[in-house]
């Protein structure tokens, strides 16, 4: 099974300087606990609402005024939809990444994640067991 069927195809990016008040908007606007942080059309790292708490309102900031790139993990790791997702799983194991940003065409198409790639390797377990 290639990564393109178990992505999510509604990845939501935000720039370096969008502001944590943004972030958290567009997170409740659109259900996504992870955002793609971009500069310049180029991947820079992944933001979710943990690290927004754990980060921004712990440390006492002011979310307005707190920009994303102070909270988001550095992560330049992309994988292309044609990849098998069991290579996709080792390299998240590997680098110890709940997110992976999905990558077609120099354009962000997706956002695999974890929880994806668990629940394929579940149905592919149950299955060879019968």
């Amino acid at each position: 099974m290639e990564v393109g069927e178990l992505m999510n195809k509604d990845a939501f990016s935000v720039e370096l300087e969008t502001s944590i008040a943004d972030v958290a908007q567009l997170m409740k606007r659109t259900g996504a606990n992870c955002l793609v942080v971009m500069e310049n059309e180029e991947i820079e790292g992944i933001i979710t609402d943990r690290d927004m708490a754990l980060g921004c309102l712990v440390d006492g900031h002011t979310s307005w005024k707190c920009s994303v790139y102070r909270h988001m993990a550095l992560q330049h790791l992309t994988v292309s939809p044609t990849l098998h997702y069991a290579d996709a799983s080792i390299m998240m194991i590997d680098r110890d990444l709940e997110h992976l940003p999905v990558v077609e065409g120099g354009e962000l198409v997706g956002l695999l994640s974890s929880k994806e790639v668990l629940a394929a390797v579940d149905r592919d377990v149950t299955l060879s067991a019968v």
